[in-house]
């Protein structure tokens, strides 16, 4: 389970990021990927070129970056969420289309593309089809939230249906169902507001707030898909935007905190404890990616731009796990 978000800052900058809910570590940290990177194409054996430098948490399998969000250098950012139950790949490559297995579709999207409709475009010849790195990975149900530096953002989604790609105005993701019910589920919480009710009065009786938060009254407070889906873009339609620099990044982080996951808080059927792994919130314009983790709530940040984009080799930035905490006596 995740929730993914985005934000525009008052001088114009662009905020994507998203709380990684999992039972597990699998093993992330940070990694920058040069221009002059290449990678295989799993389901047709092509050597994929990387056009634009990327970064972002993934995992590596077999010198293989495999993206759970990340950004380009031209501030197309793309995240990866859980998609269960309806999810659907082709078993085989397609004729005549671009065929990508789920892991690829990241570093594809980032790789080649600067803004959401050119990804729009290319979509309307690619496939997804159900391979995987290797024998040993399991194979990802998944959709896509794309963000670019114009505001605009798109979901991608593979049903049995057909491929779809919506336009995404409410700015806002988390899992199953399909985006389209997400967004008409919405209309059952219009009367949600971050403002105080007014004083009424029923027969000969006044009746005043109880304190602060009422307006909000009636927004699901679970952690279920569509009730944080719910939550968050409650959260998203009360700001235009949200101040500059670190004061924004700051909001940000606190907005996806409301739809985090606490250990003890959901348990899977197998007993595991599901928790936000991490939280993560890229600048698009200036190409730093922050990060905090379940056990060290400090924000970390790594700037691509202080970095080699024209190298061959991936690096890695080390993922910081341990609570660090700042004794002032």
């Amino acid at each position: 389970m995740c929730t993914a978000l985005s934000l525009r800052t008052k001088d114009g900058n662009y905020l994507f990021g998203r709380n990684m809910d999992l039972e597990y570590n699998f093993n992330q940290s940070v990694y920058l990927v040069p221009r002059k990177f290449s990678y295989k194409n799993v389901v047709t054996d092509k050597i994929e070129n990387v056009k634009y430098a990327m970064i972002g948490m993934a995992t590596i399998i077999d010198n293989h970056p495999m993206f759970a969000d990340g950004m380009n250098e031209k501030g197309l950012a793309c995240a990866g969420l859980n998609f269960p139950e309806y999810a659907y790949y082709e078993n085989d490559a397609v004729e005549g289309k671009i065929n990508l297995a789920p892991h690829d579709i990241i570093p594809w999207i980032l790789g080649n593309f600067e803004t959401t409709e050119e990804v729009k475009e290319a979509f309307n010849n690619v496939e997804i089809v159900g391979k995987t790195i290797n024998p040993q990975t399991g194979l990802a149900t998944l959709h896509w939230m794309v963000v670019d530096t114009n505001g605009k953002s798109i979901v991608i989604e593979k049903t049995k249906e057909k491929l779809e790609v919506y336009d995404n105005n409410i700015s806002t993701l988390t899992n199953s169902p399909t985006f389209d019910w997400h967004v008409t589920n919405l209309r059952q919480y219009i009367s949600a507001s971050s403002k105080q009710p007014e004083n009424t009065t029923w027969v000969k009786k006044e009746l005043k707030p109880l304190g602060q938060g009422l307006g909000s009254w009636g927004l699901p407070g679970d952690f279920s898909t569509t009730s944080r889906f719910v939550r968050i873009s409650f959260l998203r339609s009360r700001v235009d935007e949200v101040e500059n620099g670190i004061k924004g990044v700051s909001d940000f982080f606190h907005m996806l905190n409301n739809v985090a996951m606490s250990n003890y808080s959901v348990v899977t059927p197998e007993g595991i404890n599901d928790i936000t792994q991490y939280t993560s919130c890229m600048c698009q314009n200036s190409g730093i990616y922050y990060y905090n983790t379940y056990n060290n709530s400090r924000i970390n940040a790594v700037d691509m731009n202080k970095e080699n984009l024209d190298g061959n080799e991936i690096k890695n930035f080390s993922y910081l796990d341990e609570m660090d905490i700042n004794y002032q006596n």
